[in-house]
């Protein structure tokens, strides 16, 4: 600042003949400022400092612009005219040239916790572009990650053919606890409020504890803006056609006038949604609305930060009413046909049936980082979550009224000490939560599974070794998880039950670099997962799939074994990721069709029952990406395939995603007046399920499907940090009519249609 004071005080001439430009360097993926980033221009050479920050100064014979380098990134540049153009601050982003980054801690110095995890990042700017979108939809341009949906409107993330609770969500440090367990609810979190997600493809359970037998999903907000003045954020909004769907979002952040160590942000987004169309027809009652909002409070002061959230989480899904009919004929003949017969005009109304949730989050945090002792971590979080489902009642006089009414309450409590010397990295760390779920009363209805309560807790402990060219770890925890349940089955007649799951889970892993941006990674895991209470105790109906489905209360806990292997080669000009993994598990759990029908008031739904079966999945992850023109043109093979089946028969197991294939070609280009472009095309290919037990389901598995994609964008740097984008978005170009495989809807209507998206952003 004294050196831009001095300019301003400087002579006319000397003004004319120089200018001072303040640049910030950050991380692409997760807005972390870069320390010791080396810039050059000319003959000058200077490094950013504790906040990845530089002042520039430019002389009037310059002639050429800033490089920026730094170990693990691709360079950086910035033009000649548009340093000459900025007033007050440039941000300046770099790309990592790893895909697999650690995660960050709280006093802003890169970790290396996951440096020995198969796992992909999805950065803010990616998030930004899919404004409107669920968490489960955007996650799938991650290779190796499906969903599985009920519809249009409803759908949940797929790690390597597997779904449900065996996939951890963890938003913001905490493990989400909801109603997530049906396969028609999807999860109670917003993907826009979020700065960076985090996709951990291996056997996560000894870091994060039970339901991470299939992998993670890591959600996290951006740093608070600690010692930074003035007000910054972004402010959105985006049309889609399919649906006329409208999505806006706000986001406010800084820190008090006067004293910056006090921080804060503000979010708030909304999505309202009419009736989705396939290709050739609406699907009625599937519009969406969805509300927002959270609140982020921060403290920092030498060694100690505080931190405190809140957030609410309202949703308001309609379902396809097409499945719920009156007679087990008139589902045959639904079957027979594939799509619904019953259509209406346009329309945002939603009725029956219905899913309604909010979702409250509140959690305080503290944190105390010393040099000698290490990071101690004290966290404690209250999740209540609130759903209601309205299914089609004979008697309208009802139809106000839930169908299912369910109340939870999450009280969790974690601590953690982590410490660096030398080579070595020590984690230590403990995890409790009292969960505590029921059925409100007046619904006229059996609620399809108990009332419970759990009580879980465990402890872990991971040791890390880091070389200069390889790195190990090894971890080990022990998890015990107790429950008791008390209902009443449709019958009338009263039962409970305690279940009582003590398990201990190991995990080693490490990665070693072999040549210049090469590297492999590898990681072994044992995990273990409880059965879920549904899974145990389910009797009743799910209104989105329209399907009855029975419990069994004999099952045992999951044990899986999974090894998962990355080979990852990173350079300017070709950077290529190939995972394979081998998981063994006993006693998968499954749901399948049983060729029954249950008759209820409602109607009569085929059965689906759960299974448990010893299971062997294997497969493999590919994405690679060849820039044909550094920085400029690029070309894209993505694809994945899932083998499963069980050990002892060989009987395949359904609802494991097919073999899918994307290319992809993207070209980037500058415009005059400092205007960036970016324009991609896409084709999707998503082959028949060959290894399918017709069965084990009610229909054949459906055809093979081609999707084309485009994406156009358009950005304008404007005074200091903000910034203008366009992005115009075309999913299924071609309004190609197809059924996804792993779509419970697929039954009675088709996927969606040509959606056109726009969306602007506006980042100040």
């Amino acid at each position: 600042m004294s050196l831009l004071c001095l300019l301003i005080l400087g002579s006319a001439d000397l003004m004319a003949q120089s200018h001072s430009v303040r640049i910030q360097v950050l991380d692409e993926h997760t807005g972390d400022p870069l320390v010791a980033a080396v810039a050059h221009i000319g003959k000058k050479t200077m490094q950013t400092d504790a906040k990845g920050q530089l002042i520039l100064t430019l002389d009037a014979e310059e002639t050429d612009g800033l490089h920026v380098h730094l170990l693990g990134y691709h360079e950086g540049f910035i033009p000649l005219k548009q340093l000459r153009a900025t007033t007050e601050l440039y941000t300046l982003y770099l790309h990592p040239e790893e895909r697999s980054l650690s995660s960050v801690t709280v006093v802003g110095s890169r970790s290396t916790r996951l440096v020995n995890s198969v796992s992909t990042k999805v950065s803010s700017i990616q998030l930004e572009r899919n404004l409107g979108r669920s968490l489960a939809s955007l996650l799938t341009d991650i290779s190796g990650v499906t969903s599985l949906q009920t519809g249009t409107t409803t759908a949940k993330p797929v790690i390597h053919g597997m779904y449900g609770t065996r996939v951890l969500l963890v938003n913001n440090g905490v493990r989400l606890s909801g109603q997530q367990w049906g396969d028609d609810h999807a999860p109670e979190v917003d993907a826009e409020s979020n700065g960076s997600i985090q996709v951990i493809k291996g056997a996560e359970a000894v870091r994060y504890g039970a339901e991470a037998i299939a992998g993670a999903i890591v959600m996290d907000q951006l740093p608070l803006p600690y010692g930074e003045e003035g007000l910054r954020g972004a402010v959105a909004g985006a049309y889609a056609s399919n649906g006329h769907r409208l999505s806006s979002s706000v986001r406010l952040e800084g820190t008090l006038p006067g004293y910056s160590p006090l921080a804060y942000r503000l979010q708030t987004s909304y999505t309202n949604a009419g009736d989705r169309s396939s290709a050739h027809y609406l699907l009625m009652n599937t519009g969406v609305r969805e509300l927002n909002n959270a609140l982020t409070l921060g403290w920092r002061k030498d060694r100690l930060t505080l931190e405190g959230l809140f957030s609410r989480y309202q949703n308001k899904t309609g379902l396809l009413p097409s499945g719920h009919l009156r007679s087990r004929e008139g589902m045959a003949e639904l079957l027979e046909r594939g799509k619904p017969d019953l259509f209406r005009p346009f329309s945002r109304e939603i009725g029956s049936p219905y899913h309604s949730v909010v979702h409250y989050l509140t959690r305080l945090k503290g944190t105390w980082h010393d040099e000698r002792l290490g990071l101690f971590s004290l966290q404690g979080s209250l999740q209540q979550d609130r759903r209601e489902e309205y299914a089609i009642r004979r008697n309208s006089a009802y139809s106000a009224v839930p169908t299912l009414s369910l109340s939870l309450s999450s009280l969790q409590l974690d601590a953690s000490w982590r410490k660096h010397y030398h080579h070595w990295d020590s984690e230590v760390g403990l995890h409790g939560e009292y969960l505590d779920n029921y059925s409100n009363a007046g619904t006229g209805f059996t609620p399809p599974i108990p009332n419970y309560t759990q009580l879980s807790w465990g402890g872990y402990a991971l040791q890390r070794y880091q070389a200069e060219r390889f790195g190990l770890e090894a971890g080990l925890r022990l998890d015990r998880m107790t429950m008791s349940v008390a209902g009443y089955d449709i019958a009338g007649e009263y039962f409970s039950g305690d279940h009582a799951f003590t398990n201990l889970t190991y995990t080693l892993g490490g990665h070693l670099h072999l040549w210049r941006g090469g590297k492999v990674t590898s990681n072994v895991g044992l995990a273990f997962r409880a059965p879920h209470v549904q899974e145990l105790y389910s009797l009743g109906s799910q209104h989105g799939s329209a399907i009855f489905v029975y419990g069994d209360r004999t099952l045992r806990s999951e044990r899986g074994y999974k090894w998962v292997t990355s080979l990852s080669h990173h350079t300017d000009r070709w950077d290529m990721t190939l995972d394979g993994y081998l998981q063994w598990m006993d006693g998968y759990i499954y749901e399948e069709p049983s060729n029954e029908y249950a008759q209820t008031l409602a109607g009569e739904y085929p059965i689906f029952r759960y299974r448990q079966r010893d299971a062997f999945f294997r497969g493999f992850d590919l994405d690679t990406r060849y820039y044909v023109l550094p920085q400029h043109l690029y070309a894209r093979l993505k694809g994945s395939m899932v083998w499963a089946e069980e050990r002892k028969t060989g009987r395949y197991f359904p609802y494991i995603p097919a073999l899918r294939l994307t290319e992809e070609v993207g070209l980037r280009l500058d415009l005059p007046k400092y205007w960036e472009s970016e324009l991609s095309v896409s084709h999707l290919f998503v082959d028949r399920q060959h290894r399918f037990d017709r069965s084990t389901d009610l229909t054949d598995s459906p055809a093979p499907y081609h999707l084309f994609g485009l994406e156009a964008s358009l950005t304008k740097p404007l005074r200091g940090r903000q910034s203008l984008r366009l992005t115009l978005s075309v999913d299924n170009l071609f309004n190609t009519e197809y059924k996804e495989y792993t779509n419970r809807a697929r039954y009675y209507a088709h996927d969606a249609g040509r959606d056109i998206r726009l969306a602007l952003r506006w980042h100040f």
